[in-house]
């Protein structure tokens, strides 16, 4: 069940930070298909329930995968204009992202597609948009979600950074003083912020695009610059970075809104939410233990897949109310829900995208081909 990092370094929190992001993320797509897919009509009315309501900010999930994402992605380039270390070749490195997140991707994109056809989705339709999807081009195209797998959005915007990551990567942390470096960044993210809200990019059809979430992978590349040089020696943990931690884990449910108030909010709020993990006593051994790791070790699988099963299991659950109580019928799917897509999860995970985790797969797989041609030969 562990994963396989490229560099052989794993800091196993950063598995727990990606539980923290997808569990919101479930959670918020099975409480819509509770309410999509309910045969009686609820009490109180969903838009009165204030149950409903905090169910619904689960894509809080998503800002703290992109801030991972800056963190894990700058980290090689921050270490080796920071600290040393070997450079990395931008060949291997967009390679390296080809071969890890391609297979899963397009084996689970292709399942998907097969079953709509099998629902009688029209195939005019459906073919452009599974291609666009294929080559995340959709929300380029089409500026919506993708009917092959809506989640697929978040994905084309992380392929966006992918590409940008190594030139910006390399661009601040050429800055050879420490706060002068990170006073830049600060003052990027606050720019974007601003810049964001006066064109509005944070909005439709902007939010589809890097534009609308670059600054917070630049949260990632300020919590990268403090992780390398400040806490390469060891980190002194304090149960008030404790009490922080879970403040903004809470917070970020609170600043819902699209001011400028909350936009500039929530970038302080995600890097001390990270920060003071990363720093505390409790919440960090909670963010090591095997099973949250393991499961934060599979969410990319878990992203893939889940939305389609919840949207088949909501189809069958809605069926068989159980009283005409939101949260009632929510506690009571949601584990079943849980329990299922972690097993399907398991599977999926081992079969297809742990063996991407090794880098050499593809030289590996040349190998055995060849290998079984020449027996075959023979």
């Amino acid at each position: 069940m562990s994963r396989v990092t490229s560099g052989g370094k794993f800091i196993s929190e950063i598995d727990g930070f990606r539980f923290l992001a997808i569990l919101p993320v479930v959670i918020n797509h099975v409480s819509q298909r509770v309410e999509r897919h309910a045969t009686v009509a609820f009490e109180p009315a969903l838009d009165q329930d204030p149950f409903f309501f905090w169910m619904s900010r689960g894509y809080v999930g998503i800002y703290v995968f992109f801030v991972i994402s800056g963190f894990i992605l700058c980290l090689p380039f921050a270490s080796h204009n920071l600290l040393g270390t070997k450079k990395v070749r931008l060949g291997d490195y967009f390679v390296r992202r080809l071969t890890r997140l391609e297979p899963p991707y397009i084996i689970a994109m292709t399942i998907f597609f097969i079953v709509l056809l099998i629902q009688h989705a029209p195939w005019d339709d459906l073919f452009p948009r599974y291609l666009h999807s294929l080559t995340y081009t959709h929300n380029l195209f089409y500026l919506r979600w993708s009917k092959i797998n809506p989640v697929a959005w978040t994905l084309e915007v992380e392929v966006q950074f992918y590409l940008m990551a190594p030139f910006l990567a390399m661009a601040f942390f050429s800055i050879r003083d420490r706060w002068i470096r990170r006073c830049t960044l600060i003052a990027f993210i606050i720019g974007l912020v601003c810049v964001q809200q006066y064109f509005g990019w944070w909005n439709y059809p902007w939010s589809f695009f890097i534009l609308g979430h670059l600054h917070y992978f630049m949260i990632g590349f300020v919590l990268a610059d403090i992780y390398l040089l400040d806490w390469n020696v060891g980190r002194s943990p304090r149960l008030l970075l404790d009490i922080l931690s879970v403040l903004c884990i809470l917070s970020l449910f609170v600043f819902t809104d699209h001011d400028i108030v909350s936009r500039l909010a929530y970038p302080v709020i995600l890097f001390f939410l990270f920060y003071g993990a990363f720093r505390s006593v409790y919440v960090i051994q909670a963010f090591r233990n095997r099973w949250i790791v393991a499961i934060g070790g599979m969410c990319y699988t878990i992203y893939l897949i889940h939305l389609p099963m919840a949207e088949g299991f909501g189809k069958l659950a809605g069926k068989f109310p159980v009283t005409n109580h939101y949260i009632v019928n929510l506690l009571v799917q949601l584990p079943v829900f849980l329990v299922l897509l972690f097993a399907v999860s398991v599977v999926f995970f081992l079969a297809i995208e742990k063996p991407c985790m090794n880098k050499d797969w593809p030289k590996q797989l040349k190998e055995k081909i060849v290998q079984r041609y020449r027996l075959l030969k023979s």
